[in-house]
């Protein structure tokens, strides 16, 4: 068996430590962060476990001089590749092979430094740092290239076609593992974009809320304050239930405009000093309706104009507008009913005094599970007597 049967000693290192850095590559790209930390990690590897001389990645620029720029290297004193104007233009200065690699997107060996023309502009600096062959492999994302990753050696011709095999691994792998920070960082920049604009639009969703009920307290100031009231203490019974957040959201919004349809009451029944007549009731009765038909239409993800529209409704059946009993009312409804009842009756209105807190707890205790929900009326009860809940 003659010696040249099997590849020499050296050879057998080489291939070893190209494996070994393919592999550290590899474990690089998994947990990386942002690609100026892959791009470094990956120069360092090949420095460090690869044994070459240089590793460094260089950036594509779209600037008029096309420009490329230097982002990570290793092997290397800081500041060398910054300052020499590096250019991936079909020039002199863009003769060497990382410029070529860029523009013809194809895998660029330089075996011989010393004597490659194409090489003038730095064949001085690679002499005086050792560097006797180099490689420059493109990054490619989708059709085009972004840059390169490149080698310098200090053995000649120093590249043979496994270990460009390899090293084109590497390559590929850098670039895939830059494209998926890339979109990694897109989404998350889409992501803040749509929550901003969400945020926004729940800004804008409150103001237009807010005025709305506005608008009813601005025709009937005797209840001013009634809305927010009630939707305080709604919330804080819903929240006694342990409903979702997003459940008791809804009912928040719901608590607010409970009262919107009044907006088709006659502003002398709203503010009536006296008891209210039949027919004057059976108008006020209409309020939930027509609050129902303004808020039909709007996009709420919770069932906010139904929780309007029940809010009056009793489990007896004796509510209004359309007699529904029991489970038939949504539990936000119940709430709200509850809610409105405490705040209606333990604050002034123009007809008579406020009747208090205790007699408000007393009216929806003594209807417990008739009229009112046994366990809404449990929980604000205990609100009240067991946590100082105030209106």
């Amino acid at each position: 068996m003659t010696t040249n049967a099997h590849p020499s000693t050296e050879r057998l290192q080489q291939l070893n430590r190209m494996y070994r850095t393919i592999s550290r590559c590899n474990r690089y790209m998994i947990r990386a962060e942002d690609e100026q930390t892959l791009a470094q990690d990956f120069c360092s590897v090949m420095v460090e476990e690869g044994g070459y001389r240089m590793a460094w990645v260089g950036y594509a620029e779209s600037d008029e001089a096309r420009s490329i720029r230097p982002i990570a290297y290793a092997g290397l004193e800081s500041g060398y590749l910054e300052n020499l104007n590096l250019t991936w233009a079909d020039t002199d200065r863009g003769s060497g092979p990382g410029a070529r690699c860029i523009r013809e997107q194809t895998i660029q060996v330089t075996r011989d430094i010393a004597n490659d023309p194409q090489f003038v502009f730095w064949r001085e600096e690679a002499a005086k740092r050792g560097y006797a062959s180099s490689i420059a492999l493109p990054l490619k994302i989708g059709a085009g290239t972004i840059g390169f990753l490149g080698m310098y050696s200090e053995r000649g011709d120093a590249f043979d076609e496994e270990e460009i095999g390899l090293l084109t691994e590497a390559a590929d792998d850098l670039a895939y593992g830059i494209t998926a920070l890339r979109k990694h960082r897109e989404h998350d920049a889409l992501q803040e974009r749509h929550l901003t604009q969400i945020e926004a639009l729940n800004r804008l969703m409150d103001a237009t809320v807010q005025a709305l009920a506005t608008t009813v307290e601005v025709r009937d100031p005797y209840t001013a304050g009634h809305h927010r009231r009630v939707a305080k203490l709604a919330v804080a019974i819903a929240t006694e239930m342990r409903l979702p957040p997003e459940r008791i959201e809804g009912l928040q919004l719901a608590a607010v405009l409970h009262d919107i349809g009044k907006i088709h009451v006659p502003a002398e029944i709203l503010a009536s000093p006296r008891k209210l007549t039949a027919a004057e009731f059976e108008i006020i009765k209409t309020h939930p309706t027509v609050g129902y038909d303004i808020l039909k239409d709007i996009d709420f993800t919770n069932p906010v104009a139904r929780i309007v529209l029940q809010h009056h409704e009793r489990l007896d059946g004796s509510g209004y507008p359309a007699g529904l009993k029991q489970e038939q009312i949504l539990l936000e409804a119940r709430i709200l009913c509850v809610a409105d009842v405490v705040e209606a009756m333990a604050s002034h209105r123009p007809y008579r005094p406020g009747l208090g807190v205790p007699k408000a707890l007393h009216e929806i205790s003594e209807h417990k599970g008739q009229m009112y929900d046994s366990d809404v009326v449990s929980a604000c009860v205990g609100l009240f007597q067991s946590k100082q809940f105030e209106l």
